[in-house]
């Protein structure tokens, strides 16, 4: 009997282990970096279609190993492999939580999707006024008129917002 407990402890350990390393590509040529910022050294370039092995998932910085090296690119380069299974069902079912759920890849643990932009402070030096898209920013502008109507047709109520100073503090007297 502790014989088949300790079978079942090592068959369960080296699932996981081989269910923790998920494969994948990069999509484009990508700089391997030595830590997950934008500005960490960049250890090499890796080229289009490149293996990597994934490490660890951190926010949007995967840790990979390629070409004997484990450095860190952008989540959003890499590919994921997708085993036949998973495709089958993907292609096959319709879309759903439970579906999406099984049909990740070995990893089991969801992609976490992220848009992450920032400026630097070059970026925002070097910022220029853009009128065509300022213009059409404009243009999505509603009157005091047209908000009115709006709430007056939809399930809307009045409530009053308070205007704040600099320092935080509401002002009484709001606009």
């Amino acid at each position: 009997m502790k014989i088949r407990w300790i079978s079942i402890a090592l068959l369960w350990t080296w699932s996981a282990v081989a269910l923790a390393a998920d494969g994948g590509y990069v999509i484009r040529a990508t700089d391997l970096k030595a830590k997950p910022y934008l500005d960490a050294d960049t250890m090499t370039k890796l080229a289009e279609k490149t293996a990597v092995e994934i490490l660890v998932r951190q926010g949007p910085w995967m840790q990979v190993k390629t070409q004997g090296k484990t450095g860190y690119v952008r989540m959003l380069q890499v590919r994921l492999n997708v085993t036949d299974g998973a495709q089958a069902r993907t292609s096959s079912a319709p879309a759903s939580p439970v579906t999406t759920a099984a049909s990740r890849p070995a990893g089991g643990r969801p992609t976490v999707t992220t848009g992450v932009r920032g400026f630097d402070e070059q970026g925002l030096k070097d910022a220029q006024p853009d009128p065509a898209a300022f213009e059409l920013m404009v243009g999505f502008a509603a009157t005091r008129q047209q908000a009115q109507q709006f709430a007056q047709t939809s399930p809307l109520t009045p409530r009053g917002v308070p205007y704040y100073s600099e320092t935080g503090k509401p002002i009484k007297e709001g606009k």
